[in-house]
């Protein structure tokens, strides 16, 4: 994730992004589609670190309970900003309009429009909005984190994506569940943080892999991690299989999501 962030920025439709940027950029924003396509640099690079923090973690004596939970969840949401923006399918102005949306979302949740908000925020949003006002943009599509995500992951990103947010946002009643359960197997713990691990590599490794082709760049590393997650997937799962065995309970029993 973090090689291929680092790869030349590219833009399918676009000879030149310092051309094109000089042509549409002012004020604020000078330079609308390099700032889009550093945020995807910046996105994937924050979701690597998530990863390698969350792996980490594993090399502890004790198994943590609510680190992993918040580490996977940020990995999530950096993986899905990072393929909110870096979508080949999409034109330069769609482009830049998305990365409209993730700077006013981030100075509306600063609350610039608020009394006492700091001066300096309020006038980087002015400026951005008279940028903004001044260009015939497409309007873009908001962001959906949680459909992102589930596009990022299908087979568990909406149920990890939700079940992570009561952990991050501290809900009562997730992290009461999750602590007792911890408190009463300590292999309760070590099962979690194996899902955990899961479910951010594989947003991780699915935001690289929409980098890679906006990038134009060696597919290889991405195609191994790919092959490398079927495989612990499927010795996860394996490994559930068989400790539902071991405790008396049919592992094809249907149980609540």
């Amino acid at each position: 994730m973090n090689a291929i962030a680092q790869k030349e920025y590219r833009e399918p439709s676009v000879a030149d992004i310092d051309a094109y940027d000089a042509e549409h950029g002012s004020g604020a924003m000078p330079d609308p589609l390099l700032t889009a396509h550093r945020l995807t640099r910046f996105y994937l690079l924050g979701a690597g670190d998530f990863v390698y923090s969350l792996a980490a973690l594993f090399g502890l004596k004790e198994p943590m309970v609510t680190s992993p939970a918040a580490l996977a969840r940020s990995a999530s949401e950096y993986s899905s900003r990072c393929a909110y923006l870096a979508s080949e399918e999409d034109s330069p102005e769609i482009r830049i309009s998305k990365m409209y949306n993730l700077f006013r979302e981030g100075l509306n949740e600063f609350g610039v429009n608020k009394p006492g908000a700091d001066p300096k925020l309020v006038a980087l949003a002015a400026g951005i909005n008279d940028w903004h006002s001044g260009q015939t943009l497409p309007k873009a599509p908001l962001p959906n984190y949680t459909d992102l995500v589930h596009k990022l992951a299908p087979s568990i990103g909406r149920r990890e994506y939700q079940h992570l947010s009561g952990i991050a946002h501290a809900n009562a009643v997730t992290l009461s569940g999750l602590v007792l359960s911890a408190q009463m197997n300590n292999g309760h713990r070590i099962e979690e943080g194996w899902r955990y691990a899961l479910f951010a590599s594989h947003c991780g490794i699915m935001a690289a892999a929409f980098v890679t082709v906006l990038r134009d760049a060696d597919k290889t590393p991405v195609n191994s991690c790919l092959a490398a997650y079927a495989h612990y997937e499927l010795t996860y799962n394996q490994y559930l299989w068989d400790l539902s065995v071991e405790r008396g309970i049919d592992p094809l029993e249907p149980r609540p999501a």
